[in-house]
């Protein structure tokens, strides 16, 4: 038996160093949680005093828009329609589910809890200052279609790329990237409303892929454990 013990191969390089580079749950709840605060306090500045940067793109939303930009930002228009936004997450679901299984198509419910902060942060917040002073109706802060695609996009995307996918990625990725303009260049929303949305959809995001990741850290850990017993046997 002591044999066969001492004769155990040691663990492969790479899972090593997977358990030693991971991150404890701490830290992926820190991450998130700041995220969330640099929201809330955002809010709390611009409720003050105007957030820099903002007044201009209001006025670059209130400008003319080219024929292939006013298209564009009709487009992620429609991507924050309630209709819209259901078709889009149950075919995800499907797409989750079908691809990664039923942990991965759960991860995205988690990952559209940002999509419901944001409705709870505008009902209890309102507007903001400037949005009032420019005589426009409903809520903008933070920015429902940025939340919405960076969560929610931002989580497929990562689910693609964990099974070598590229092309996919890559698209999500510039769609996530040109919401932010596209909302502001389409007069729905300024800079502030924009970075508060990235945020937001980033904390849930931080919380959705580490519940889907959670089963490989722990198998990674457990047999890390078991080769050091052996070992040390």
């Amino acid at each position: 038996m002591a044999a066969v013990l001492l004769e155990t191969p040691p663990a492969p390089p790479l899972a090593r160093g997977r358990v030693a580079r991971r991150l404890p749950a701490s830290s992926w709840l820190v991450c998130s949680g700041a995220l969330l605060l640099l929201v809330v306090g955002l809010r709390l500045f611009i409720s003050k005093q105007a957030f820099p940067g903002d007044s201009w793109a209001a006025q670059i939303g209130a400008s003319h828009k080219a024929w292939l930009v006013y298209k564009l930002t009709r487009l992620y228009q429609q991507v924050g329609r309630p209709l819209v936004a259901i078709g889009e997450v149950l075919a995800m679901l499907a797409w989750l589910w079908r691809a990664d299984g039923r942990r991965a198509a759960k991860g995205l419910l988690l990952a559209l809890l940002a999509s419901l902060t944001c409705g709870v942060i505008k009902i209890v917040c309102g507007p903001t200052p400037l949005w009032l002073s420019l005589h426009h109706v409903g809520t903008d802060f933070p920015s429902g279609v940025v939340t919405f695609v960076t969560a929610s996009g931002g989580y497929l995307a990562m689910v693609a790329r964990r099974q070598g996918r590229r092309l996919m990625p890559t698209v999500i990725c510039l769609v996530i990237a040109g919401a932010g303009p596209a909302r502001i260049l389409g007069g729905q929303h300024v800079l502030s409303d924009v970075l508060a949305g990235y945020m937001l959809g980033a904390a849930w995001l931080i919380v959705a892929y580490r519940y889907l990741i959670r089963p490989s850290f722990q198998l990674n850990e457990d047999h890390a454990w078991n080769i050091g017993a052996l070992e040390a046997a």
